[in-house]
């Protein structure tokens, strides 16, 4: 089987092609790879073996068809799809009767049925096999980082086998094994000449055997191999393999360097572990080790930062960062490491929406970074570089785009009445609305702001009171009419107070 394949029953299956079997029924179970045609007589040299191939027999010689079927089985091909109606009647007799002793299916393609469509049914079913494939190793990946941080490499083998379907097994360089699963890869040759030659060159080796495709890839500390995993599969493997097998290798090196070496490796499991942390499936205990392995002082204060824009990298700066959905969060042992991200952004000429907060426990890292978030919609809203959301105590929603946006819309229900009277009288009844809300009605403090006497404040009070239909001396009213103010004021109202148009 090969890593992406359909056998030659499900192509039979699908009905609205019409196909059916002329000969060589024991073979049905043979897998397709690819699909096409070729008008040749002798194909083999332009076949890998697996393919369906496809012709009307136009260039074969009569009574070559024994001869014909026997050179497509020494190319591997899997089947041969027949087209009839068109260089011939019916499939020739020879060649059906050479498809059962070689179990080579022939299959009889009706004249309605263009090749075209046989190669697209084909071609969409692989498709869909590689589509599968990466979503399985999407959900196998945090599985497997989750299994290191629990189990470490023992594990990592475990989850690896469960992921690909493979036999593992983890051995020190000298051949010792280290760790295996099913017990019985143990015994895997994991002393013969490709695991050395694997450990030599320091690059992935294989080859097909009796343990089926043997693959040996090298776990390093910096130029030093310190382990070689090794894997048995019944079938090649697919690209979301070979992303679960590099998956495992990095997890595998976080367990055998010493501090020096591996930071890119160390950092990308470290972004893994955040993500984790910020969707909930870990516990800070088991993350802290991770992440003090990239660098960061778990246990002081950590700078938390949600990116709104391109994400920088800093590359000898300690950091973890992850991907979120509409923006990244990036980690930093401090404020001198903020100041040189700063630098390096604007060096770079990047313009991001930065928010900020802090946090000094890994358990507050995920309500951290919904903090940084919301600072980091205001940076955007107001097109500043960074804002940091302890500074926005009092002003978050005035802030925030969205309710700000609502905000607004009750401030020109609310108080344009207000703001209409100022204009056309010279009066200052917004600005008595809010010293009197700001000062919690309290009618001395608020008369005292404006430099009137409490009774003019009383009268003007009366008078908004009148003009906004409403009673002031419900909490929830004042409450939404303070915000309505904050959103609205700095566009309508001039340095002194009064409202502009």
């Amino acid at each position: 089987m090969t890593a992406r394949s359909v056998p030659v029953r499900w192509l039979v299956e699908q009905r609205q092609l019409g196909l059916s079997v002329a000969g060589g029924e024991k073979g049905l179970d043979r897998e397709i790879g690819w699909a096409h045609s070729i008008e040749l007589a002798d194909p083999r040299r332009w076949l890998r073996g697996g393919e369906l191939l496809l012709t009307t027999g136009l260039r074969l010689p009569p009574g070559d068809g024994r001869r014909y079927l026997q050179r497509l089985a020494e190319a591997g091909v899997a089947a041969l799809g027949f087209g009839v109606g068109l260089s011939h009647a019916a499939i020739p007799a020879q060649l059906v009767e050479a498809a059962g002793e070689l179990a080579l299916p022939v299959l009889e393609v009706p004249l309605r049925t263009p090749f075209v469509a046989i190669v697209r049914t084909v071609t969409d079913r692989l498709a869909e096999q590689e589509y599968e494939g990466v979503v399985r190793a999407s959900r196998a990946l945090p599985r497997m980082t989750r299994a290191a941080l629990r189990g470490g490499p023992a594990a990592v083998v475990r989850s690896l086998v469960a992921a690909t379907g493979s036999d593992v097994v983890l051995c020190a360089p000298n051949g010792n094994v280290l760790a295996a699963h099913p017990p019985a890869a143990a015994n895997l040759p994991v002393r013969d000449d490709l695991a050395a030659a694997c450990r030599n060159a320091g690059t992935t080796c294989s080859r097909a055997g009796a343990h089926g495709v043997v693959t040996v890839h090298p776990i390093r500390a910096g130029r030093r191999v310190r382990a070689l995993l090794v894997l048995a599969a019944r079938r090649d493997l697919a690209s979301a393999d070979h992303l679960l097998i590099g998956h495992a290798v990095s997890l595998i090196a976080m367990e055998q360097e010493g501090p020096p070496g591996m930071r890119e490796t160390r950092r990308e499991l470290s972004g893994l572990v955040l993500s984790l942390v910020l969707e909930g499936d870990l516990d800070a205990a088991k993350a802290e080790r991770y992440l003090r392995l990239a660098g960061l002082p778990v246990g002081d204060e950590l700078v938390v930062l949600a990116i709104r824009g391109p994400l920088v990298a800093v590359p000898d700066l300690p950091h973890v960062a992850a991907a979120r959905d509409g923006y990244a969060v990036v980690v930093l042992p401090g404020d001198p490491a903020v100041e040189q991200w700063l630098r390096e952004i604007r060096r770079t000429g990047g313009t991001p929406a930065i928010g900020l907060a802090r946090t000094s426990v890994v358990s507050g890292l995920a309500a951290a970074a919904r903090k940084a978030d919301v600072a980091a919609g205001v940076a955007q809203a107001q097109r500043k570089t960074l804002v940091e959301f302890d500074a926005l105590a009092g002003r978050i929603l005035a802030g925030h785009p969205q309710t700000r946006a609502v905000l607004h819309a009750v401030a020109e229900t609310r108080l344009r009445p207000l703001a209409e009277v100022d204009e056309a009288g010279g009066t200052a009844l917004v600005m008595t609305l809010q010293s009197f809300l700001e000062h919690h009605g309290q009618w001395e403090a608020a008369s005292a702001a404006l430099g009137v006497h409490r009774h003019t404040l009383r009268n003007r009070m009366e008078r908004i009171q009148e003009l906004l239909g409403t009673d002031l001396a419900s909490a929830h009213v004042r409450a939404e009419l303070l915000l309505a103010l904050t959103a609205w004021r700095p566009s309508h109202l001039r340095s002194d107070g009064r409202a502009q148009h």
